[in-house]
């Protein structure tokens, strides 16, 4: 569900970073926020207005340069 947000908000010219910090630092995130003791937050989706003029993909590295087989630096060959 929060990827198909994070899409939306994309197509309309929002951006939107997917983050994990409230996994770290639950308890203060909580309380910041007013969640119950009884709820636990999963992602922060910050959002925010584009204000540059080129919206683009970030620079990747290609996922079979960080993809191991079997064990730690181990690269499949040959695909």
């Amino acid at each position: 569900m929060a990827w198909s947000l994070m899409l939306a908000l994309r197509s309309r010219g929002v951006g939107v970073a997917w983050t994990t910090i409230v996994l770290k630092h639950e308890a203060e995130i909580a309380a910041l926020l007013g969640i119950p003791v009884n709820r636990t937050p999963a992602a922060c989706l910050p959002v925010a207005y584009f204000t540059g003029d080129d919206f683009k993909p970030a620079k990747r590295v290609p996922a079979r340069e960080r993809t191991y087989w079997n064990k730690w630096g181990s690269r499949r060959e040959g695909r």
